[in-house]
């Protein structure tokens, strides 16, 4: 079988976009009868010249789901591939729950606020409480510790409370 030009699959790829509002690279390359690797290619080269969009395929559970494409100058459908949440995990790219920049310190602190009677406490019983990541809030409670709004107490196992 015949390579297809990149002109032709990169029109062939805008044209399933025109007809499917919404589509994965795997229904993109099948529609546009081209390779996958080749639509992928090409999806991210379009996404550079800001012709098509990208959204975020979350999760199921334990299983990711795929990305969706779309044209750059429609929005994507609300019902269609909307990130879902896992059971009992933090939130995931793309969604509304996703902190700021900073956002962690002021929920570590008032933590730490609100349970000072129970403590010390350590990073991983501070991030179960919040619902964030370990690693993110053992990180925030060595940055507060820097600003003083926080003191290590025992440096094994490290526990930490408000500062006086």
């Amino acid at each position: 079988m015949p390579k297809p030009k990149t002109p032709y699959a990169k029109q062939a790829v805008l044209d399933v976009l025109k007809l499917e509002p919404q589509a994965s690279v795997a229904q993109i390359a099948v529609s546009a009868g081209i390779g996958r690797s080749t639509a992928s290619k090409l999806l991210t080269q379009l996404q550079s010249e800001q012709a098509v969009r990208r959204t975020a395929g979350g999760r199921d559970g334990k299983r990711r789901l795929p990305d969706v494409w779309s044209l750059a100058d429609k929005k994507p459908a609300a019902a269609g591939a909307k990130p879902k949440r896992g059971a009992g995990r933090g939130p995931t790219a793309g969604n509304a729950d996703r902190l700021t920049a900073g956002g962690l310190d002021p929920l570590v602190l008032a933590y730490l606020k609100e349970n000072a009677d129970s403590g010390p406490h350590g990073p991983s019983a501070v991030a179960k409480a919040l619902q964030r990541s370990s690693g993110a809030v053992s990180n925030c409670l060595e940055r507060l510790t820097k600003d003083k709004k926080t003191k290590r107490v025992t440096d094994k196992p490290r526990r930490y409370s408000l500062a006086a």
